[in-house]
């Protein structure tokens, strides 16, 4: 009875669909979130700062009064599909990175200084310490590049926007030396206002 019992499991074994292996890549991606919650998060973690940048731009980034900016300045409406497109391809690059075992934590260090820029420059109107993070994220971004490999391609857009957002970010610095005090600032509030 024993070998009927051992041929029949043979039988219902050799029957059976092969089991492919699974590549080292692929055990990696599932252990992980799919591609998808890394773009959809990272966009996400970006728009954490529109509402200090849709107030500003609203207010003292685009009275001249207030603001000297070059003439190069982007338009307003330039801002929100750009960095869109921007943390959508960084969120795919820090997937794939992530995929095959290569996130450096300094990377994911410059994705968090990335999103402290907007709340700094727009929100505190600390626009020389903004220029100063910039400086921080090229460095950070020129030291983590490597790491990518083949997928930093994907960062080209970013590193290029980030350039260019340096140079007007040090110009905005220029041409206006003593910063931005807007009427909201020199206004006293709390206990300050009743004096």
């Amino acid at each position: 009875m024993t070998y009927k019992a051992v041929i029949l499991a043979t039988a219902a074994h050799a029957l059976q669909a092969p089991q492919l292996k699974r590549a080292p890549r692929a055990a990696a991606v599932s252990a992980i979130a799919p591609a998808p919650v890394w773009v959809a998060g990272s966009i996400l973690g970006g728009a954490a700062g529109t509402p200090f940048v849709v107030k500003a731009t609203n207010s003292w980034y685009s009275d001249p009064t207030v603001l000297k900016l070059p003439s190069w300045t982007p338009p307003n409406k330039v801002f929100m599909p750009v960095w869109t497109a921007l943390y959508g391809l960084i969120g795919l690059a820090g997937f794939r990175a992530a995929s095959n075992k290569v996130l450096p934590g300094l990377a994911v260090a410059h994705y968090v200084a990335n999103l402290l820029w907007a709340p700094l420059f727009f929100g505190l109107k600390k626009l020389k310490l903004a220029a100063l993070l910039q400086f921080g994220l090229l460095g950070s971004l020129a030291a983590v590049w490597s790491s990518f490999k083949k997928d930093a391609r994907l960062l080209i857009p970013y590193a290029a926007w980030l350039a260019y957002a340096t140079v007007l970010n040090l110009a905005i610095c220029r041409l206006n030396p003593n910063g931005v005090v807007t009427v909201e600032d020199r206004t006293p509030t709390g206990v300050a206002a009743l004096y």
